[in-house]
């Protein structure tokens, strides 16, 4: 996990409850924003409160237009689970295509020596 939060962790449990009180049974348009605004939590530190109450065994779900809630079913995950997949492998498919430009320039710079001028080629070649 990357982000880890702008709050004291000594207040961490106490937050995951508050976040937690927060999230409704059914969808009903509860955002992180909304949970932001009704506990003065930032909104970032929301997302993160609610990745680890998921890590820890909540089921929430969350969709753009339905915002968060607690599943009331397995079902309830589907969408929630096809999302976060689709945004997993996005993020592999990115992860491979920087891979693959840093095997290029590492190529490159090992025959020539001469990264800044690779760097604005590689720029003007995408600008065409």
């Amino acid at each position: 996990m990357g982000y880890k939060g702008t709050f004291k962790k000594g207040n961490e449990q106490y937050l995951k409850e508050i976040v937690l009180s927060m999230i409704p049974n059914e969808p009903c348009g509860m955002s992180s924003a909304n949970i932001a605004r009704n506990t003065g939590i930032k909104s970032r530190d929301v997302r993160y409160i609610i990745q680890l109450l998921r890590d820890n065994g909540n089921p929430i779900c969350a969709t753009p237009e339905n915002g968060y809630w607690i599943a009331r079913y397995s079902g309830d995950l589907d969408e929630t689970l096809n999302k976060m997949k689709s945004h997993i492998e996005n993020c592999q498919a990115t992860y491979e295509a920087l891979e693959n430009c840093r095997r290029r320039m590492k190529r490159s710079e090992g025959e020539n020596g001469h990264w800044e001028l690779l760097v604005q080629d590689e720029m003007s070649r995408k600008m065409l």
